[in-house]
């Protein structure tokens, strides 16, 4: 079986040093988004609350990755993943500890198929693994910060083809 090197599908996408204010903004410019994505990104925290990176957006859906910086916790909310009123329990955030690396930065990352989005913060200390239904035109990859601004210090974003193609 290939490792997930062998489907990176065209070249990295790479964006540094990215200021992320208030609200939300596409990752370079709309270059990185995908449908099935290796994201590998590094942010410092600054003053925001919460951070991170939304996955398979569009046409009000959206896959919420994030710190919560007053809990020191990774979160992936999928409230708004797509296809979520099938069962009642299945719409809802999940969480898992996180404590920044000793310089404060936060490193994640995530692994976005068509169905499913893996999370690992840090170097593997913590995992979140869920399902997702967004829509076939859902493909947007974005940064957010609430209550303050943060920094992107580096992100590496990949095509990722299927093993069948």
């Amino acid at each position: 079986m290939p490792t997930i090197e062998s489907l990176y599908d065209g070249p990295a996408v790479e964006a540094r040093g990215v200021t992320v204010a208030e609200g939300s903004a596409p990752l370079a410019d709309g270059h990185a988004d995908g449908k099935a994505l290796d994201i590998r990104a590094t942010f410092s925290p600054g003053d925001a609350e919460r951070f991170g990176l939304t996955v398979r957006t569009g046409k009000g859906e959206q896959t919420v990755i994030g710190y919560d910086t007053r809990t020191r916790e990774l979160y992936v909310d999928r409230t708004r993943s797509g296809a979520v009123d099938f069962h009642d329990d299945f719409p809802g955030v999940q969480r898992a500890p996180l404590s920044p690396r000793a310089d404060g930065r936060i490193e994640l990352r995530v692994l976005v198929d068509w169905s499913s989005v893996e999370v690992f913060g840090g170097a593997g200390e913590a995992v979140i693994t869920d399902q997702i239904f967004p829509g076939p035109s859902s493909d947007g990859l974005r940064l957010f910060a609430e209550g303050g601004t943060a920094r992107l210090d580096a992100a590496t974003v990949r095509q990722v083809r299927s093993y069948r193609d």
